[in-house]
């Protein structure tokens, strides 16, 4: 996995990476779909995960990090995709999670190994899977 120089860290590039995955168009949908899967992945992390994340996400998504405020909950891929599913355009779940899965491989280029496995080991297995 490469790292993007971080130079290219912006929320353009994350989003253009989001889209050559998911092949949405619409700029706003993929912004969408990005801001409600990190929103839900916060709510799953403890604090000092999210902390060491957030110098891997571009600026304008780090409020979306922190927008839950409380202990992580604990909950499972269904209720994950549902979650995501309410925010964006599709209830399809099947589409949600492959929408998701996208969102997942740009964190796992973006951000350094040690903290994507630090983040999967707070996830529930079926979770985890998706990021592998």
């Amino acid at each position: 996995m490469t790292q993007p120089e971080s130079t290219g860290r912006t929320m353009a590039s994350f989003q253009e990476q989001v889209q050559q995955h998911t092949g949405l168009t619409d700029a706003t949908e993929t912004e969408r779909l990005t801001r409600a899967t990190i929103r839900a992945l916060s709510e799953r992390l403890a604090a000092g995960q999210l902390n060491d994340l957030e110098p891997a996400l571009p600026p304008e998504l780090h409020d979306e990090l922190y927008r839950f405020d409380g202990q992580a909950i604990s909950f499972d891929k269904d209720t994950f995709l549902d979650q995501v599913s309410g925010e964006v355009d599709t209830v399809d779940i099947d589409e949600v999670e492959r929408r998701v899965r996208a969102v997942f491989e740009v964190l796992l280029q973006w951000a350094p190994g040690e903290e994507i496995e630090d983040t999967i080991a707070q996830l529930p297995p079926d979770l985890a899977e998706m990021f592998r």
